[in-house]
């Protein structure tokens, strides 16, 4: 019950964050996401796919990326595995895919154990570079574009999202709740010198 219970919740409900001067970055918390983990089942990569396609429809990656329809994506996290995301739905969101891609895969909901971020702003690939050890130039990391890696030795999920609407890059982490304060900690103080925004947490 207790990861039903978090799923809608918060993972830093007590975070106030004064805005910094010089406003390069901002982050957001995403919680009330349906979050789950799919792995294909030996033998049934193929029919795994072609069913997503059918049913979504879209295209499981297989590489470090991210596809999206309608309000659901995966990203491929390794070799036929993938992290799904549902806009709403929380932990239910598990249950509806175990039943549509059983016995072809193993779903595992992770809507209470994983937090995603949403960052951004002119100054985010500077902020990101002190932590990721990983080329994000746009001309290496492009949207759409995912890596599972780590990040001042946290593990986590990063994939890049459309620009801003200013032009500005946009890429959301997804990494364990038990380990958001650690990485709070790390991108405000990495932030810092260019000015933080926190933006609070959007719910779904």
């Amino acid at each position: 019950m207790a990861d039903t219970e978090l799923s809608g919740l918060s993972a830093l409900p007590h975070m106030n964050l004064q805005p910094q001067p010089g406003g390069g970055v901002t982050i957001t918390e995403r919680y009330g996401l349906g979050i789950a983990t799919m792995q294909a089942r030996q033998g049934q990569d193929v029919s795994l796919r072609e069913r997503i396609r059918q049913h979504f429809p879209i295209a499981l990656p297989d590489r470090p990326a991210l596809v999206r329809a309608g309000g659901v994506s995966f990203t491929g996290i390794g070799p036929h595995h993938w992290l799904a995301l549902s806009e709403g739905g929380g932990h239910l969101f598990s249950g509806s895919l175990r039943a549509l891609v059983t016995p072809l895969a193993s779903v595992s909901d992770q809507s209470g154990g994983y937090v995603v971020f949403r960052v951004g702003g002119r100054a985010i690939r500077d902020t990101l570079a002190k932590g990721f050890p990983i080329d994000l130039d746009p001309r290496a990391f492009k949207p759409g574009d995912a890596a599972t890696t780590i990040v001042s030795h946290i593990g986590a999920t990063i994939w890049r999202c459309g620009d801003e609407v200013d032009g500005s890059a946009c890429f959301e982490i997804a990494l364990f709740r038990s380990l958001s304060q650690s990485f709070w900690e790390w991108f405000v103080s990495s932030a810092a010198e260019f000015g933080c925004q926190w933006q609070g947490a959007a719910q779904q």
